[in-house]
Formats: structure tokens, sequence, C-alpha cells
């Protein structure tokens, strides 16, 4: 067999010859060789697609850390962070601030100018003293503890011993609803509202301010809380903050809570769900009364 027959016969050769080249094909397939030469083929095979998923799979992590760093270089703001609803921008008057409590998250918002919003990390850089609205006065955010004044605008420190800035919640206008950018790997666990060792407490207010049958909200070290009295000398106390859109409950009644933004409503008893569209309960906190007062432990 000269050097051109085997090209022939190699490439398929003539129409007549290309049917005994494809008879051996399927012989030598078929044959224990054959078999052999397969496994082996498919074993090859099956690494490289192995390797090449890892490969894939590494590009696409390093490809979404970059995604995520450029987010927060561009934007200044994480890439899992989520828009949160803290309710109509009427409910603050100009000058004033108000305590939000978002999945845990405390958020203090002050209202500088008509349109003008700032919001802030609820507690002190310096020590971790729980801010609220009545810490801020004449657009400063006081630290009862440290001594320590912050700008309500900015965060910034002004005076105290505090080496840092509060830390800033991105927060705009949108269709008159006051939305908060927060970011989700960073939001802290919810305050323990089991009771502590101390016996003192903190005094919310004069039991015969609770209505029988209502309620009255108070500032605490703990935020904004609602007071209830559903009947007769039982107390209970629980966040204002609606988990549904971050609103502020605002009306009692002797069985529930009612958030009136979206009509969701909780249980006076235990700051159940009763009517949604809320699904998740109001934040109970140990409360108790001594000499006239309830006190929060």
């Amino acid at each position: 067999m000269n050097l051109q027959s085997v090209k022939t016969r190699i490439s398929g050769g003539s129409a007549q010859n290309r049917q005994p080249l494809k008879q051996l094909n399927r012989d030598f397939l078929y044959s224990k060789r054959g078999l052999a030469f397969r496994q082996r083929l498919g074993s090859i095979q099956g690494k490289a697609n192995f390797e090449a998923k890892g490969k894939s799979m590494k590009r696409r992590e390093l490809i979404g850390g970059s995604l995520a760093l450029a987010t927060l270089l561009i934007t200044g703001q994480p890439a899992q962070a989520k828009d949160i609803s803290l309710g109509k921008s009427s409910q603050l008057a100009v000058g004033t601030a108000k305590l939000f409590n978002v999945g845990g998250t405390r958020i203090l918002v002050y209202r500088s100018g008509t349109t003008k919003f700032s919001a802030l990390v609820a507690s002190c850089p310096h020590d971790s003293f729980s801010l609220s609205a009545s810490n801020v006065k004449t657009a400063k955010v006081s630290c009862p503890r440290d001594k320590s004044v912050f700008s309500a605008s900015t965060g910034k420190k002004l005076s105290g011993p505090s080496a840092n800035s509060m830390r800033v919640v991105p927060i705009k206008v949108a269709n008159g609803f006051l939305i908060a950018t927060v970011a989700a790997a960073a939001i802290p666990a919810k305050p323990s509202p089991t009771p502590s060792n101390s016996a003192a407490g903190e005094e919310l207010i004069k039991a015969s301010r609770v209505p029988i049958g209502g309620g009255v909200k108070v500032n605490s070290k703990r935020g904004e809380l609602m007071v209830v009295q559903p009947s007769a000398g039982s107390f209970a106390a629980f966040s204002v903050i609606c988990n549904h859109a971050g609103c502020a409950v605002s009306r009692v009644t002797s069985s529930a809570i009612i958030c009136t933004c979206h009509g969701s409503e909780f249980s006076t008893a235990n700051g159940s769900v009763v009517k949604g569209p809320a699904t998740q309960a109001l934040m109970q906190y140990d409360i108790f009364e001594r000499d006239g007062a309830i006190f929060l432990r």
C-alpha cells in the first residue's frame, strides 16, 4: 500500500472506499480495545468538564466579588443593601427627630428642612449607648452617658470623648415616603427583651397616665415604646415599629394595637399579629409596676 492509498483511505477516498472505512470504525469501537478506548476518552472528557466547571465557578465568584466592591466604591453602599420604607415623610415636623426600628436596626431620622432628611444609626459610637428622639435637640444628638455631641444632620462628632462620628444611613424621599437603605449584612441582632438583673429599671411613665383600654407612646433607652393597659392593672410594652413597612403604630384599643399606614393590628396581650398585612409580631419588652409607675427592666 503506497502513501497515496493510505491518504485516500484515511480521508474516505472515493465513494467505493468510504463504506469499508465506516465498517472498520464500527468494528473497532465495539471491540474490547475500542471499549477501553471509549472509557478512557470519557474519563478524560469528564475530568476536563469538571475542571472547566470549577474554573467557571471561580470566575463567577471573582466577578461577583469585583462587582460588590465596585458597588461599594461607586455608591458607598454594600451590594446587598435593602430599601426600607419608614412611612410618610409628613410624620416628622421640621427640626424634629424620630426613632425607627427596622429588622432590629435602630435608625434615628432627623428633618432639618422641608425636603432635607438625615438618618443615623441610633447608637453612640463611643460606648454603644442606645439613643432615641429625646436625645435630639437644636440639630444636635447628645449621648447622656458620655456627653458626646454629634450633628443630627451629618452624624459628625462636635464635642465629647467619642473618637468617631455616628454612622450615616442613606435616606431619600420617594412619593412622600421616607426610604432608608439598610445593609442586610450589617443589620445587628435585635435587642433582647428579657429582663436584666437590675431591680431599678428605667421609669417610663406613671401608671395613672396610661388609659384603661388604650396606650401611650413613651421614649426609652430602647427607643420609642407603646405602653398599653388592656384591662385595669394589666400593663404591657411594645416597640412602636410595625415590621411590615417600618411605620409607627398609632392607635390602641382594649384588644389591638393598630398601624394606620396599612391597617395591621397586633394583640395588646403579646404583640402577635391579629390582622395583616404584617406577618411579624411587635417586639415586646419586659416591664413592671412599682410605686405607681411603669418601669422597663
